[in-house]
């Protein structure tokens, strides 16, 4: 609440500086952009498959269409983990 008062008792000079700084929370949106992608890209991949191969008929076709997403989905974590280590 001290913040908001505080705020308030600026000029409005100094109020655009704040808002227009760079270090503003609401411009970071992009930062992990690449990383969302590598979380979504499984997804996207698995959805894209399912329509180019057909519905299974047996049951070597059924587990393959539950290992397909689930493997996409870990090298996706895996990448994400790795690329997460470096950043830090």
């Amino acid at each position: 609440m001290s913040d908001q008062s505080e705020f308030d008792d600026e000029l409005l000079k100094d109020k655009l500086e704040i808002l227009l700084d760079e270090e503003n929370e609401i411009k970071k949106w992009n930062e992990g952009l690449l990383i969302k992608s590598l979380i979504l890209l499984p997804i996207i991949i698995f959805i894209v498959g399912l329509f180019i191969v057909n519905r299974p008929e047996t049951l070597t076709d059924i587990l393959f269409v539950f290992l397909y997403p689930l493997a996409l989905i870990l090298i996706g974590l895996i990448l994400l983990f790795v690329m997460r280590s470096k950043l830090k």
